[in-house]
């Protein structure tokens, strides 16, 4: 069940040291996950479109999903994917947050999804929704909740957020939320950014989660004959979710400004055809002809451009 708002917004919390953040990622665009469930840093539609939260860097963007009460962070991987368990002990026992962007990816539209469990306890938790587009230059100006479905625009994006028919607006262009679950439950949060029109209905969180899931499988091989499988396996599932049309990015944080305040500054930090010879010479030691013909083409898109410079 869900309730009201219970209090003001409160701006997100310092930004953590970068270990701390677990990578969300579906080929086209990457999020970063802190220990309160804050999603602290997403560019959108694209790595190097502008950031939509951008708390990483002290904006006020950011969307987070974190316990009322007192707790213990930690998390981990399902293996072979880049689907994270952000998982809180508290004194009333464990809550998680599953968290995904749909796999694979739109080129223009991302989806993010969040449940909520309550693993053995009763779950209080409390969500914060603020997308300021474009590195924190833009903001949501109205949000319209239809049939308990919020939608808004912000910086040339359109925004829907599903499952939280409860929520409130609490200052400007944020959204607060409730969940209080009992025990062995959960709840699904949907949230769709897109370059263009949104498709008529919003995703069927079961059926996103379980594509996802099946993509996953598909897409990260079983590498028996690797020592050390497991590492290996979650390596792999890294490379893949951080390759897109344009190549491996080097980093989640590819779009970052190089420091707070100055213009937008993407220098080395997209892709390194050094990296890409590399990515591709492994995939090939592991047989995986997907990632490898991926390494393969943009290479060769790039030599063909540019030739010997």
């Amino acid at each position: 069940m869900t309730g009201g708002v219970r209090e003001p917004y409160v701006r997100p919390g310092a930004p953590h040291v970068l270990r701390e953040y677990a990578v969300l990622a579906d080929g086209h665009r990457g999020a970063l996950v802190g220990p309160r469930g804050e999603i602290s840093w997403l560019c959108a539609p694209r790595w190097d479109s502008g950031s939509v939260f951008s708390a990483l860097i002290g904006g006020r963007g950011a969307y987070a999903v974190t316990p009322c009460v007192p707790y213990v962070w930690g998390g981990a991987y399902e293996p072979g994917t880049m689907i994270w368990h952000s998982r809180w002990v508290t004194h009333e026992g464990i809550v998680e947050s599953r968290d995904a962007l749909a796999y694979p990816g739109e080129a223009n539209r991302l989806v993010l999804l969040r449940r909520i469990e309550a693993i053995d306890c009763r779950a209080r938790m409390d969500v914060t929704l603020q997308p300021r587009p474009d590195y924190d230059s833009a903001g949501v100006r109205r949000w319209v909740c239809h049939d308990g479905v919020w939608t808004a625009t912000a910086g040339g994006l359109r925004i829907r957020w599903t499952g939280a028919a409860h929520a409130e607006p609490s200052g400007p262009g944020t959204l607060r939320l409730h969940v209080d679950l009992e025990r062995g439950s959960h709840h699904d949060l949907v949230l769709e950014i897109s370059a263009a029109d949104l498709p008529d209905h919003p995703p069927a969180p079961d059926l996103v989660w379980d594509a996802t899931i099946s993509a996953w499988q598909h897409a990260v091989p079983h590498l028996d004959g690797v020592r050390a499988v497991r590492e290996t396996r979650q390596s792999f599932a890294v490379l893949r979710g951080l390759t897109g049309p344009g190549g491996t990015v080097a980093a989640a944080t590819t779009s970052l400004p190089e420091r707070a305040g100055d213009d937008r500054n993407y220098d080395y930090r997209y892709v390194w055809v050094r990296d890409q010879c590399f990515v591709g010479q492994a995939a090939a030691a592991c047989r995986a002809s997907d990632l490898l013909d991926d390494s393969v083409r943009v290479v060769s898109e790039l030599l063909l451009e540019h030739g010997e410079n």
